[in-house]
């Protein structure tokens, strides 16, 4: 039985700059959409560039016949996901109680797009903890 092989010549370097490329016309993308005032055609390029990008960088190493990503890479992956989490998390527990200070002595008002962020938050931190519940 032969295995058909989509990538052959795909290296590291040429996956990473692929999807980081695809990943930074995206966002280039959105912002130019955002100053030149259309925001709905920067959003649409922001979209694709974001799917696309996503699903090279999850089928490209299934297709190519090299290692596109090793220990090393999941190592680091694991670090800066786990250094994000940490660093969200602080940050909304120092910041959060000061919040609902103020807008209790009527300094400032919890607004429809803060109480957004703080379930925002909360959502990511029980994700983060059922995940890492399942893992461990």
């Amino acid at each position: 039985m032969t295995t058909i092989t989509v990538m052959p010549r795909l290296g590291r370097q040429t996956y990473r700059r692929l999807v980081y490329g695809i990943a930074g016309v995206a966002v280039l993308g959105l912002f130019v959409g955002i100053a030149l005032d259309r925001h709905f055609v920067g959003a649409v390029v922001y979209l694709l560039g974001a799917w696309i990008g996503g699903a090279l960088a999850v089928l490209l190493p299934r297709w190519s016949d090299r290692t596109l990503q090793d220990e090393r890479d999941y190592e680091l992956h694991n670090r800066a996901s786990g250094l994000a989490v940490g660093i969200a998390m602080a940050l909304g527990l120092s910041a959060l109680p000061a919040l609902y200070v103020l807008d209790a002595g009527g300094q400032f008002e919890i607004t429809g797009a803060v109480s957004g962020v703080v379930l925002t938050l909360s959502g990511l931190f029980l994700l983060y903890g059922i995940c890492y519940g399942i893992v461990k």
